[in-house]
């Protein structure tokens, strides 16, 4: 409501005189507006609006009253007063001018939905497909765009892309299922040893164990067999069937690690000093605005970069952002005993971490500190337990039948 006051102008006027009542009576029986009423030493007082003020005249004559002017409000007031500043208005004109002609260009490009594709791989999609920041909005074909995506990308099961202000917002839906089923390996193959280890567990699902569990096994050794004997009514062996080994076979074996430190340690400390500063890039030309720094120092800088809009979907080219930067010193000292324990602890954690991502079990983790001429060592060793079968074609050879004469011999 104010807003539209605003444009229309409003004014605070006093009354005086005569019966002030009778013409609040008369304002509200004819809808004219009088609102945010005060009684002062100097009489009553409000707001009206500019055509309340013309459609009272009549009433003032009747109760005897005079309205005085106290401020002004408003649209038509602010131009009246500043008719004669021409380069203000011509500056506005120029802003809003620019304003509209960069509101039919594209500033944001939002992607939702996305797991499996990240945001950059979809961006440089999109850009090799000649949709980017800064194409003219009605070049952009929202439908064409969906069909693209659901083509190009497999995964992508639901697309739905619309222009709102100057952002593109692209929502897609991935496909949470597999798209077919895996046509199984079934090639006659055995399982072998990736690596030396001692056997812990074994699970045979197709094919003869070639080895058990507490045998210690070597690289290459056959672990699973994918033959399986074909028997007589006696046992006898008088054939074999060849198909591919499926089994989980365990081992434990022990790896080591090492890492080399140098005698001193660099050391960043703040000074507590802080340069803040101002970082504006308007398309491709950026600049910064930076307190001034005295002498030769190191700096930390960070800074958060966002994107300048007028609403939630009008952007503009125009990017800012606060920079703080912190004034460090570095120097060179020996280390520690208590810094060289931290050291094999964070060596021993990064060389579980990496194990554990690829499905290894460790049993044990021992690391020690080997003090050399040139700083120390971090040494450690690892007991492991680790899957270690992998399938290798084979030879396909069948033992032949026995004639049916030796049989029942």
């Amino acid at each position: 409501m104010m807003t539209a006051r605003w444009w229309k102008g409003y004014v605070l006027v006093r009354l005086r005189g005569g019966e002030p009542e009778r013409f609040l009576n008369l304002c509200r029986s004819r809808g004219i507006e009088l609102w945010d009423l005060q009684i002062t030493e100097e009489g009553c007082q409000g707001l009206m609006t500019v055509p309340g003020i013309l459609a009272s005249r009549e009433l003032q004559k009747k109760s005897g009253i005079r309205l005085r002017v106290l401020k002004r409000f408003g649209l038509p007031f602010f131009l009246r007063k500043n008719r004669k500043r021409k380069a203000f208005f011509a500056g506005l004109a120029v802003c809003l001018s620019l304003l509209y002609s960069l509101s039919f260009f594209i500033w944001d490009i939002q992607i939702e939905g996305n797991r499996k594709y990240s945001e950059d791989t979809l961006i440089r999609y999109l850009d090799g497909q000649g949709i980017r920041c800064g194409m003219i909005r009605g070049r952009v074909d929202c439908e064409g765009l969906e069909d693209s995506l659901r083509s190009d990308f497999s995964e992508i099961t639901w697309v739905s892309a619309q222009v709102s202000g100057t952002r593109l917002v692209v929502k897609i839906k991935e496909n949470e299922a597999l798209l077919e089923i895996p046509v199984p390996d079934t090639e006659p193959c055995d399982i072998v040893a990736e690596k030396d280890g001692v056997i812990t567990d074994m699970i045979v699902r197709s094919g003869t164990p070639a080895a058990a569990v507490g045998d210690r096994v070597t690289a290459g050794q056959v672990l699973i067999r994918g033959m399986v004997p074909v028997t007589d009514d006696s046992g006898a062996v008088v054939a074999e069937h060849p198909v591919r080994a499926d089994g989980d076979v365990t081992v434990r074996t022990t790896q080591t690690y090492r890492r080399e430190f140098g005698r001193w340690k660099t050391v960043e400390a703040m000074t507590g000093r802080v340069r803040l500063g101002l970082f504006v890039r308007v398309g491709n030309v950026s600049f910064r605005l930076f307190s001034p720094d005295s002498g030769k120092s190191s700096w930390k800088t960070s800074m958060e970069e966002r994107q300048l809009r007028l609403t939630e979907n009008f952007f503009l080219p125009v990017w800012w952002g606060l920079i703080r930067s912190r004034e460090y010193v570095s120097y060179e000292r020996l280390y520690t005993e208590e810094e060289k324990e931290r050291a094999a602890a964070r060596t021993a954690e990064e060389f579980a971490e990496n194990l554990e991502r690829k499905g290894v079990q460790i049993e044990e983790n021992n690391a020690r500190i080997v003090e050399t001429d040139s700083g120390f060592l971090v040494e450690g060793s690892a007991v492991l337990r680790e899957p270690i079968g992998e399938s290798r074609k084979m030879e396909v050879s069948e033992i032949p039948a026995v004639e049916e004469n030796d049989r029942t011999e």
